[in-house]
Order: structure tokens, then sequence, then C-alpha cells
């Protein structure tokens, strides 16, 4: 039988220790074995430093790097992709999980559609309700080359604008990394990485679970480092769609929603009376005149 190709699966971790054990297990657990697990430890002062050596004693296939300061989940996943040694990569976050088949049917669509980057399907665990939501019906599973305009079109979807949930051929990275410092790295890395793939498929199959936590980093609250991270991600976002020849309407339309919520997010707090809600305004109008002309 032919030897599957390595997978590192590139886990930023920051104070997850409450959901560590349950990513790590659920990644242990997977039906497709020839995996390395890269924990990159983000200078975490609860348990989880401990969690991850426990995982290291464990499992030969689990491997910890110890940031020496906390760097911010960009650093942490450029200095897992610096240490893969697999042909393919995924990238997971502390306190989610996934299916026991998730790279196992990743893996099969990359090489039955000889794609290079297979974006899968998520599911949601509302811990505060204890519910899961679902996207996609169960037993259904529907698997799609998808042009890279198509893709781009669907660029205010959750699962097409995040870098988790999809397996990748570890060579997209040569000239991509995560920018550095930011609260808002994924959308404008992933557009990158679409457009440089040749073939991209789309998997509509519940095989990644978003866990949403009270405090947790996807549902912070508005700050001014947010606002501006946000802002020159939508703006870069802009950018890539007009210098690879894509049509930006779907580009700008994001931007608008972002400035959109923001003006009413300000609104609602009462901070109208600031320098970026006035910078807010600005481009909001001006985007508003550019829809219309």
């Amino acid at each position: 039988m032919e030897k599957q190709p390595l997978i590192s699966v590139i886990v930023p971790v920051f104070n997850v220790a409450a959901n560590l054990a349950q990513c790590l297990q659920s990644l242990l657990d997977q039906t497709y074995q020839n995996l390395e697990v890269i924990l990159v430890n983000d200078a975490s002062y609860d348990r989880t430093g401990q969690i991850c050596r426990d995982f290291t004693a464990q499992d030969s296939r689990v491997k910890v790097i110890q940031q020496p300061t906390q760097q911010g989940v960009a650093v942490a996943r450029n200095v897992g992709l610096a240490a893969a040694q697999g042909e393919y990569v995924t990238f997971v976050d502390g306190d989610d999980f996934v299916t026991p088949d998730y790279l196992a049917h990743m893996y099969q669509q990359i090489q039955a559609k000889q794609a290079d980057l297979v974006i899968g399907g998520y599911y949601e665990l509302d811990e505060q309700a204890g519910n899961f939501i679902f996207y996609y019906p169960a037993g259904e599973v529907h698997a799609t080359v998808t042009p890279t305009e198509k893709v781009l079109q669907q660029i205010g979807n959750n699962r097409i604008m995040t870098a988790c949930g999809k397996l990748y051929r570890r060579n997209l990275f040569d000239e991509v990394a995560f920018p550095a410092g930011r609260l808002v790295e994924d959308i404008c890395v992933v557009v990158k990485l679409y457009t440089a793939a040749q073939r991209i498929v789309l998997l509509d199959e519940s095989l990644y679970c978003i866990r949403q936590r009270q405090g947790s980093t996807t549902r912070r609250l508005y700050s001014f480092q947010q606002y501006q991270d946000t802002l020159a991600a939508h703006f870069e976002l802009v950018m890539d769609y007009l210098v690879n020849g894509y049509d930006p309407a779907p580009a700008f339309d994001r931007l608008k929603y972002v400035l959109d919520y923001y003006q009413w997010y300000m609104q609602q707090q009462g901070i109208t009376d600031s320098p970026i809600y006035r910078q807010v305004m600005y481009y909001a109008k001006r985007m508003k005149a550019l829809k219309e002309k």
C-alpha cells in the first residue's frame, strides 16, 4: 500500500487549558494516522503548557514550540509553518475540535480532484447555550472543484475567510505569511492562498467544530487595535482582488459591511465624538458615493 504523505497540523495555543485536551484528543483520534501536531504555546500562563507536555509524552507525533513572549496567533502560525515537515498543512485553534475523518476526507478530495486546497465545512458549539449549530444536512456530502473567482465571490462566508478548517499543500505558503501583530490575520492570507492555488475544492461536510465561548478572540468587543487591523485588512483585501485581476465587488461589499458595522457599534456605545468614528464616516460616505456612480 502506498504510504500516506505527512500532514502537519498547526495549533497555536494561548490560555486554552479548559478545552485543549479535547482539541488534541480529536487530532490523535484521526483515522488518517500519518500526521504531526505542532503546538505553538504563545506564552500561556494557565495549565496550557502542562497539557502540551502531557500530550507530547503520550504520543510522539505531538511536538511543542514554546514562545518566550506572547506574540499573537499570526506569529504562532508562522512559527508552526517554519517547523512543519508535512507535504500538507492545516490549522486548528486550540479551543476547537474536529471529527475523526477531518483529515482523511479532505485528503481524499485533494487526491481525487488533484487539488491544492480543500475548504472544509464547519459547525459550531455555542458553549453558553449548550447547543450545536449545523450548516450542512447530515449524511449529504458534496465536493466541488470551484474556480477561484467563485470562491472569492463568497468572501463574506465565514468558512471562506478563515484559515482553519482547510487542507493546504505546504508549498502554497512559500511566498505567503501571516501578518505579525494583527488581530485580524486570516482574511488577506487566505485570499493570497486562493489566488496561488491551481485547483480548489469546496467540501460541504461538517468536519471542524468552532467553539464559541465567552471571551474568545472571535467574540472580542470593539477596540482601537481591532478597528485599525480590520480596516487595514479589508483595504488590503480590495487591493488583492484588483492586482490579481478579479472583480473587486465582493471585496468592496465586505469593506462596506465592516464600515457599516463599526458605524452602528460606535453609535450604540456613544463614542461618536472621536477621531475613529469620523474616519469611519469618511470612508462610509465615500463608499456610498462610489456605489452610486
